[in-house]
């Protein structure tokens, strides 16, 4: 008897992974992504594989029972098994996987409006994993399949990645302006908070590289340029005296349509694969919900700033 394992769960959650190991044992493999159309098309392929008794891989997102019923009814009608495999993928780990994907196959982070025109199916906005969160429907036994089955995800980081490092919030974590506004807007509004000149050159001393994440959204409302908002962050470096290597999101706070906002982690993984950084030698400084946010989804260690400076 022929059998059909239905793969699913989130873009970049590691199916591909999941897929070889039934490729390699002679499944026949229908992927939507490869293919191009519509998921429904796909299953007369599924029934032309199963008429020479072959077994066959379908692999997809397959979100919701009515994605995943045609291909149950066609394995049902020619006395086929059909097993649901699901990834136990988090959504915090399929955008670590995304924006780690996005940053070997484009060399960067991708703005809001870079998708426009992209053809490679692997490359997306996060919109695409908040919306497939949305429709989830959790698979059962009730829906046709003999079986379902849930894989285990576990972060597999390049070996190579074995460097620590302190990593930080600027505003209201290392700096605070001096007119009392929010964020500043130039290099003169910048004043340092006490004790992080003197914290940041022990971690130096102790061996961890520094680095920045800050989110910049007054670029995107234009009460400050790109080119101001670096200068604002080399001042704030100048002044500590550190040479702290910084990332900052310029994109709008709503909607979320960019991974190096936080709490996206986006950030984390453009350091971590320029620095060469093992995660679990990490950790991050803020003051903000947010920032919290944004190393548990990093899978690093999270300081609040009132408590780490004292």
């Amino acid at each position: 008897m022929s059998e059909v394992v239905l793969l699913m769960g989130f873009p970049a959650s590691g199916k591909s992974t999941v897929a070889k190991e039934y490729t390699d044992k002679g499944y026949s493999y229908i992927n939507r992504d490869m293919l191009g159309g519509k998921v429904a098309t796909k299953v007369p392929m599924m029934m032309n594989e199963l008429s020479v008794n072959r077994n066959v891989l379908l692999d997809n997102t397959f979100p919701d029972a009515e994605s995943r019923a045609p291909f149950i009814a066609g394995a049902k009608k020619v006395g086929a098994a059909i097993k649901c495999v699901m990834m136990g993928t988090k959504i915090e780990d399929a955008q670590f996987n995304a924006a780690y994907r996005m940053i070997q196959r484009k060399g960067k982070l991708l703005g809001p409006d870079d998708y426009k025109g992209e053809k490679d199916p692997n490359i997306f906005p996060p919109v695409v994993l908040f919306g497939y969160q949305k429709k989830f429907q959790q698979p059962t036994a009730l829906e046709g399949f003999d079986s379902v089955e849930t894989i285990p995800f576990v972060r597999k980081l390049d070996p190579e990645f074995k460097e620590k490092a302190a990593i930080f919030d600027y505003d209201d974590t290392l700096r605070k302006t001096k007119s009392g506004s929010l964020y500043p807007t130039n290099p003169d509004d910048i004043e340092i908070l006490p004790g992080r000149k003197e914290k940041l050159a022990q971690l130096v001393a102790e061996g961890y590289k520094l680095l920045g994440v800050s989110n910049q959204s007054g670029v995107a409302k234009g009460e400050l340029t790109d080119e101001m908002a670096r200068k604002c962050f080399d001042r704030t470096n100048e002044l500590l005296g550190q040479s702290i290597d910084y990332l900052f999101c310029p994109h709008g706070k709503f909607p979320i349509n960019c991974y190096c906002r936080k709490p996206m982690n986006g950030n984390f993984v453009v350091h971590m694969v320029k620095h060469k950084l093992d995660p679990a030698k990490c950790f991050f400084v803020g003051d903000m919900t947010s920032d919290k946010t944004f190393a548990g989804r990093a899978g690093i260690k999270f300081y609040h700033a009132d408590k780490y400076f004292v």
